[in-house]
């Protein structure tokens, strides 16, 4: 799976993608590579592939992280920095699809991350995470 821990940014995919953000530094730039990233899952049906699924999760811990930024700590070493890239407020709706991939990110059927997170005997693990990052979009 290319994990290294529970946590949105502890995976090859996730980390790849914060190198997505490069010469990222406004919101203008920033919103399409986090909203293509969310819709990639919302748009996946029947079955979420676990690339998408973890780069997914991160773009959702992403939008969160722009107003509570406090909340990468110790995912900075692998997540866009400077996070947020500018004092510009996120568009409304990004934290919408946010909930709404943190939601779906729990559910196991049709998820083949959840499902990896299952076979490794770490679920309550995995589902701490997103309920960390879910709680903070409340």
């Amino acid at each position: 799976m290319g994990a290294w821990s529970e946590s949105v940014f502890g995976n090859d995919d996730a980390a790849d993608f914060s190198l997505e953000f490069d010469g990222a530094n406004t919101t203008a730039k920033v919103t399409p590579i986090i909203e293509n990233a969310l819709d990639a899952v919302l748009e996946s049906t029947p079955d979420l592939e676990a690339p998408e699924a973890a780069i997914g999760l991160a773009a959702a811990a992403l939008v969160v992280a722009w107003t509570e930024p406090r909340l990468l700590g110790n995912d900075f070493a692998y997540a866009p920095e400077p996070w947020p890239r500018t004092s510009e407020p996120l568009p409304e709706h990004l934290k919408v699809k946010a909930a709404a991939v943190l939601n779906r990110m729990k559910v196991a059927a049709g998820n083949e991350l959840a499902q990896l997170w299952a076979e490794s005997g770490q679920t309550s693990e995995f589902i701490a995470e997103i309920d960390r990052w879910r709680s903070a979009l409340s």
